[in-house]
């Protein structure tokens, strides 16, 4: 390997793990400066501040003595094994203090340094030999161009972030990772300020070494961590991210995640509506709807929806109370509710005729229950209501809105603590205009706080979100994860429907492939007919043109054949033939897309089919593998959803004899690593009881040339 010659005839060692560098012992700092407020100063000063004790262990070649501390003028010059090695040095001078780090035993590095792949070529060269350098080590490598890493617990503080200024940051279970430093610092700094205490937190930078799906790892099976908050611009090895997602699901430690960078769609977008409906962003999506990770748009609401997890507020159902002392606040939760997925039924009779003993006449014991501002009169009917309904077995949580009222607001906060302490479900609070030690009062009692509407039914839409998955992801089957390296190779559309027909399930129309209007025979004399161009170059054939519909008797056949074959040569492609195929009623359209994601692998887009897939799409998105009842909740997830069940005279179809025929292409298509795409549109539905679905148009690509 390159730049690392020194270590060829060395065995590779065994990789520490993530939580050896949290708990390191010793923390040597490589470019240590005596300025605290410098990025070679700040981790020590920070870990002094904090009261770090293991040994830090400054080391600079111009200084015998950093912040109080003796200092090395290099690594081996300590003279004994450091666990963490902190590098803060320009970066051509990083490749020999991390030889150095591997030299001494270190087991773990991290390296703020910037100027790798992150700024050009040359950068990049010199991230790999770090790379090298660290895997042959052993040694686990953080960065470079991070923020480090930071511990609650142990108080290491292997971080120049600006965040750390404020020292009272709590001990809790909220860790963080993310790819961007600035990220992570904001993060930490809404977090201390929202009062929820930090387990670990780590900034990955380039992830020369550690990446996010490393971290996230790490964290699923971490015991001082029960929620994880991430930011991620791009996941760089799918296959260990599916497997630590999973992990944290079985841990039962949600995850909370920003995804940035709506992209366009990948490469195969140009030649496939499935490449267009799934670019990076909507997999990404989909990704985290299957394994139950929570996708937040801001640090905000991740915040917020962590307050809940953190306090067991998430509601077990959709079904949710609201009691408010405005009667337009009550309106707007209603409205919000809805929208976000929630049910405001009608309360049971049992709790309509209890609450009915103890509202005043102008109430009506409905949901939403609307107590009005008497409450500052009537306290005694605010707490017997509230506790009424926060029993109420019809319900699986209850948002309360209340505004101003501080001179009842310590009352009110007493006797939302006991009506909590009794309820069995969560109770969450929107308090326009609360006073902060009310606030902080509430939430040490387990009550989340929202400052308006719109927070509240976010965060808890978002914390809902995995209750309501339809499908669940698994593991993927080994070597599946993405297309084979090397040439790819498109079909035309009747060689991509022998592959179809192939798998079986799906039907194809009848048809015959011709080369020239001489090989009509009389079994096309009869019926409606279709006649497409056939050519690997031609994959969207009515943008061009290259169909005819409605065709008639052999001389219209004839001229279509011939008419189809000469625009073949107008456009200068390869030309197979013209497939003339009977045309078929069908009562739906679907699109089916089968591909292998360059991050998550396999997986299956279903949608709503036809020329005009992309002016609205309707989709959805599985990763696979997936069973039948899978591919059927995905059908069920369309907007199109209630036409499969007829609507307005028209006849229904049978949607689980689609999904096993989809899941039957779909379990090909993962079983041959060879086929990189295939595509049907449409896949058109006969009614239910007619026969089989049918692919009336299809494309496919295959590795090979």
């Amino acid at each position: 390997m390159a730049g690392v010659s020194t270590m060829t005839t060395k065995p590779v060692a065994a990789p520490a793990t993530l939580g050896t560098l949290f708990d390191a012992r010793s923390v040597a700092v490589v470019g240590a400066s005596g300025d605290p407020g410098r990025i070679g100063g700040r981790p020590v000063a920070y870990m002094k501040a904090l009261g770090y004790s293991g040994e830090i262990l400054p080391v600079n070649p111009t200084r015998t003595e950093v912040q109080g501390l003796p200092a090395y003028p290099s690594l081996t010059a300590i003279g004994r094994p450091v666990d963490l090695v902190v590098i803060a040095t320009p970066a051509d001078t990083v490749e020999t203090a991390l030889k150095e780090a591997v030299e001494i035993g270190a087991k773990g590095a991290v390296i703020f340094s910037s100027g790798f792949s992150e700024l050009d070529q040359h950068g990049a060269d010199r991230q790999r030999r770090l790379s090298e350098i660290a895997h042959a080590g052993g040694l686990r490598l953080i960065g470079p161009n991070c923020l480090g890493l930071f511990d609650t617990r142990s108080r290491i503080a292997a971080t120049f972030t600006t965040a750390l200024e404020s020292l009272d940051i709590a001990v809790g279970g909220f860790a963080c990772v993310s790819q961007s430093g600035a990220l992570a610092a904001y993060w930490l700094d809404m977090v201390r300020q929202a009062g929820i205490g930090v387990s670990r937190w780590i900034s990955t930078g380039n992830e020369g070494g550690v990446s996010v799906a490393d971290a996230l790892a790490f964290l699923a099976e971490d015991d001082a961590t029960g929620v994880i908050g991430m930011y991620i611009e791009d996941i760089k090895d799918g296959e260990r991210f599916r497997a630590a997602a999973l992990a944290a699901r079985r841990a039962g430690k949600p995850v909370l995640a920003i995804k940035a960078g709506r992209s366009a769609a990948g490469a195969m977008a140009a030649a496939s509506h499935t490449g267009a409906l799934s670019g990076e962003f909507a997999s990404y999506e989909a990704f985290f709807r299957q394994f139950g990770i929570v996708s937040v748009r801001s640090l905000s609401e991740m915040v917020q929806v962590a307050k809940l997890h953190l306090a067991g507020a998430v509601p077990a159902g959709d079904r949710i109370g609201i009691v408010s002392v405005s009667g337009g606040a009550g309106v707007m939760l209603a409205d919000a509710a809805h929208l976000a997925g929630f049910s405001v039924e009608p309360l049971w009779q049992a709790t309509r005729a209890a609450l009915g003993d103890v509202l005043p006449s102008f109430a009506k014991p409905q949901n939403p229950i609307d107590l009005t501002g008497s409450v500052v009169q009537q306290r005694d009917v605010f707490r017997q209501a509230l506790h009424i309904v926060a029993t109420a077995p019809e319900l699986d949580a209850v948002v309360l809105f209340i505004g101003l009222m501080h001179s009842i607001a310590d009352e009110l906060a007493e006797g939302l603590a006991a009506i909590y302490a009794a309820a069995g479900k969560p109770v969450v609070v929107v308090w326009v205009g609360a006073p902060p030690a009310v606030v902080h009062r509430l939430e040490a009692a387990g009550i989340v706080v929202f400052p308006d509407i719109p927070e509240a039914i976010a965060a808890l839409a978002a914390a809902r979100a995995p209750g309501r998955a339809t499908i669940h992801g698994g593991p993927l089957p080994e070597g599946s994860l993405a297309a084979p390296d090397g040439p790819h190779r498109a079909l035309a559309e009747h060689a991509a429907k022998r592959l179809v027909a192939d798998v079986g399930g799906v039907a194809v129309p009848e048809g015959r492939l011709l080369r020239s209007a001489a090989e009509i025979g009389p079994e096309l004399r009869d019926g409606r007919w279709v006649a497409k161009l056939q050519s690997a170059d031609v994959l969207h054939k009515s943008d061009l043109g290259a169909v005819r519909l409605g065709l008639q008797g052999l001389k219209g056949i004839r001229e279509a054949v011939e008419d189809l074959l000469t625009l073949g040569e107008r456009l200068q492609v390869p030309v197979d033939g013209v497939l003339v195929e009977r045309m078929v009623p069908f009562v739906l359209e679907l699109v089916i897309g089968l591909r292998r994601d360059p991050t998550f692998g396999p997986m299956l887009v279903v949608g709503r089919g036809g020329t005009s897939v992309e002016l609205e799409p309707d989709v959805a998105i599985g990763f696979l593998p997936l069973d039948d009842r899978d591919v059927e909740a995905l059908l069920r997830s369309l907007r199109c959803a209630p036409l499969f069940d007829g609507f307005r005279g028209r006849p229904a179809v049978d949607v689980a004899a689609a999904a096993a025929a989809i899941g039957r292409q779909a379990r090909a298509f993962l079983a041959d690593p060879s086929l990189i795409e295939l595509e049907i549109n449409p896949l058109v539905l006969p009614a239910a009881g007619d026969g089989p679905p049918m692919a009336l148009d299809a494309l496919a690509r295959v590795a090979g040339r």
